[in-house]
């Protein structure tokens, strides 16, 4: 079996990057756990080793990892899971001594019921996190992608207020790449000075194109499969959202092209107000 890296993350100020690569899938399961700083791994309440630790023939089942990191004040960390059989099981702990800037990544293939799709299972805290893959916007988590294609993969994840999370990793057709990640809160924006004040911009809603069985969805002049076909759009895009009836969105495909698209194949997503600072009265 070819041996599973890791390169540990160097910590920026857009977050942690994380690399998975070269897996090949095993008869066994197998557990790689890393973490900054050093700590004592427990599982199921024995003591089995520090990290970096690695077991490439771990029994399958229930498994309850516990974390107690070295050299920090820092609470332990710990996470209970089920490890199934041809699933190669990688942990990430970033310990600090405030909890709230504490990160931490969890990933595993497992198989799934189709053998020429690789698909995308990722959850996070906290929760509507969004996600881009390979520089598209692809939706909030939790995220459930059927098929994001066989390769290596670059995962963003970003949430205002939180250090961003880059995830650098390989998929393969016939599994599942499930992924938990947890952000850190970073520093918050600075304020508006005394001399002038900050307004919301306006927030409208978009659409998300999602995975399709052809590779691209119809936009239609009505929201009806019998009206005629006036474009086509592609997974991963986003467009602003116009209307809604019965299971269709109206969207401007293109400026001045407004069309209608399936629900079924599209996700309604609100982008982050942002805060713009307005005039002082001394401008």
């Amino acid at each position: 079996m070819k041996p599973l890296r890791i390169i540990l993350p160097l910590v920026a100020l857009l977050g942690v990057i994380f690399l998975l690569v070269k897996f090949v899938p095993t008869k066994k399961a197998a557990i790689k756990i890393e973490s900054v700083p050093q700590a004592t791994v427990f599982i199921n309440g024995k003591e089995v080793g520090k990290t970096p630790y690695e077991k490439e023939k771990a029994k399958p089942g229930r498994l309850d990892i516990k974390l107690v990191p070295e050299g920090i004040n820092a609470l332990p960390w710990e996470k209970e899971l089920v490890l199934s059989p041809n699933t190669r099981l990688i942990m990430y702990k970033k310990f600090a001594e405030n909890k709230e800037e504490e990160t931490s990544k969890i990933l595993y293939l497992q198989k799934s019921g189709d053998k020429e799709k690789a698909s995308l299972i990722l959850s996070s805290t906290p929760s509507n996190v969004s996600v881009s893959i390979d520089g598209q916007m692809r939706g909030f988590s939790p995220l459930n992608l059927e098929d994001v294609g066989s390769g290596e993969h670059k995962i963003v994840l970003s949430y205002p207020g939180y250090q961003s999370e880059e995830i650098i990793a390989r998929t393969l057709a016939g599994y599942e790449l499930v992924v938990e990640v947890k952000l850190a809160k970073g520093k918050q924006e600075e304020t508006q000075e005394a001399t002038g004040s900050a307004q919301l911009t306006e927030v409208k809603e978009q659409v998300l194109i999602k995975d399709t069985p052809t590779g691209w969805l119809r936009v239609r002049m009505g929201p009806t499969t019998a009206a005629t076909e006036a474009a086509k759009v592609k997974p991963g895009e986003i467009y602003p959202l116009l209307g809604e009836e019965k299971g269709w969105y109206k969207i401007e495909y293109k400026e001045g092209k407004e069309g209608w698209i399936s629900g079924r194949y599209a996700q309604k997503i609100t982008p982050t107000p942002q805060v713009a600072p307005t005039s002082s009265p001394n401008d």
